[in-house]
């Protein structure tokens, strides 16, 4: 029967154990942030009817600008609507196109902890700003394009790829795979427009696409965009061709926290606190980019693919004797595509961080070092061997012991940290593959600080910093070492 008990108890125990433990991966998530916010502009230069007062629109058979233009209800087909009915200056000393802007942003944050302690930060976004100018007074209103684009997204495909060295040219295996994609995209993309007719405006409008004419350029913009995101964002030569990310493309960025080793028993005996956090974040954006003013795209600018490990680990920590602790991996790598100059830069930084620090209260540097508040501890401690108590003791002598009776901390903040940076920029070309080292250092700093509490209205500090440089081209920059040291006195009255 006691044996039958135990295994019934011990079920029990398992089963709650396992029923708490899937309630509580049910209920990971604590919170879900959205926000999307668009914005719709017109400018419209040379619109020839008055406005009224009822709504801003004048009366008559049309009210204009019409109640959609009014409620903000109006697309680029508006400026074909005002043209037709006479509402615009049709004149060539109408020489400011009409403008429309559009901004459109969505923000996504979640916050998961699927275990107490553990907790994870996810954050997405999509953020687009487009702007067209429409010169409605000349043939074919043409139209030019701009704008920039900013999303989310995930490289860590390609984040640990040896950036190669002199020796074997800085080899890029990420580099080699985006330039063998171009020709499969271009393939691709052409195809796209084998059924296609040429657009309304242009010189062989309605007759269908032949290559003849003029195709897609393997070193196009609309190429390369999508090749390169394919190449380091773990893609394949079957990937989406668009050149502006949709929505629907946009991946989370992530920041973890753990917290939870604080409350193991070998942790508990020698940390206060003890916390591990890890961060990613990767952007892809496309700084700016112009069409011309016929159906033939031309995309200016610049991409980008901007990604950060801060940190790639971190750890914080507190130890019972109240000594703080920190190490931070960090690394970061930019990602320039220039549609221009045809090239592929690649800057890439790491760093190594180690910081300490400790304070030490109710040390008296300077003054209360008199004989008479010396002679005044000295009783105290004597009368406090005699077995007179230390509070009656302190009332006898009127004499405070400590910063909780003076109400002053007399306290010395010490701070230490130690880094190490390795970074290089490499200048990769697409046309030829070859790439080369522009420019890069190793940089040791160590710093030093030092702050003292003298009184409630003065604060002194001392600090020393030592830096490092050896630069990655001795042709072009040479080392150097910096040191630094330094005292400052603060005075303040507002206390």
């Amino acid at each position: 029967m006691t044996v039958t008990a135990i295994n019934s108890v011990q079920k029990e125990t398992t089963l709650y154990k396992t029923a708490r433990l899937m309630a509580r991966l049910a209920m990971m998530v604590r919170s879900v942030n959205i926000s999307y916010s668009t914005r719709y502009g017109t400018n419209l230069p040379g619109f020839l009817p008055n406005v009224g007062d009822f709504f801003g629109q004048r009366r008559g058979s049309n009210m204009a600008p019409g109640l959609d233009f009014a409620f903000g209800l109006t697309g680029e087909n508006y400026i074909n609507k005002a043209y037709e009915r006479g509402w615009l200056l049709d004149n060539d000393s109408i020489s400011t196109a009409a403008a429309i802007g559009e901004n459109k942003d969505l923000q996504i944050n979640a916050v998961l902890e699927p275990i107490n302690g553990f907790k994870i930060d996810l954050n997405a976004s999509h953020s687009t700003s487009r702007s067209k100018s429409i010169f409605y007074t000349f043939s074919g209103m043409p139209t030019t394009q701009s704008g920039s684009l900013n999303m989310t997204t995930i490289s860590i495909g390609s984040a640990f790829e040896k950036g190669g060295n002199a020796d074997n040219g800085y080899k890029s295996k990420t580099f080699d795979k985006f330039v063998r994609f171009l020709p499969a995209f271009q393939k691709r993309l052409e195809a796209r427009y084998a059924n296609s007719v040429y657009p309304e405006g242009s010189p062989l409008a309605g007759q269908p696409f032949n290559p003849a004419n003029g195709t897609v350029k393997t070193y196009s913009s609309d190429v390369m965009i999508p090749a390169f995101l394919a190449a380091y964002c773990g893609g394949n030569t079957s990937s989406s061709l668009d050149i502006f990310p949709a929505i629907t493309r946009m991946l989370p960025n992530w920041t973890i926290t753990y917290g939870g080793l604080a409350k193991l028993p070998w942790f508990k005996q020698r940390f206060k606190s003890f916390t591990i956090d890890h961060s990613y974040k990767s952007v892809f954006s496309m700084g700016s980019y112009n069409t011309y003013s016929t159906f033939m795209e031309y995309i200016g600018g610049m991409g980008f693919i901007t990604e950060a490990f801060s940190p790639l680990i971190g750890i914080s920590a507190t130890l019972q004797n109240s000594l703080t602790f920190s190490l931070r991996y960090n690394r970061t790598r930019v990602l320039s595509l220039s549609m221009s100059a045809l090239k592929l830069t690649e800057a890439l930084s790491k760093d190594i961080i180690i910081g300490m620090g400790y304070k030490i209260n109710d040390i008296k540097l300077f003054g209360n070092s008199n004989k008479k508040a010396s002679a005044a501890r000295r009783n105290v401690k004597k009368n406090t061997v005699k077995g007179i108590n230390r509070n009656e003791a302190n009332k006898q002598t009127n004499t405070p012991t400590s910063s909780t009776e003076t109400g002053m901390n007399n306290a010395l903040n010490l701070r230490m940290d130690f880094s190490l940076r390795d970074q290089s920029a490499i200048n990769r070309d697409i046309m030829t593959g070859l790439s080369q080292a522009t420019s890069g250092n190793k940089a040791i700093k160590i710093s030093f600080n030092a702050e003292y509490t003298v009184s409630k209205l003065l604060t002194m500090s001392m600090y020393y910093d030592y830096q490092n440089t050896k630069p990655l081209l001795t042709s072009s920059s040479y080392p150097t070492t910096t040191r630094d040291f330094g005292m400052s006195l603060r005075f303040s009255l507002i206390r």
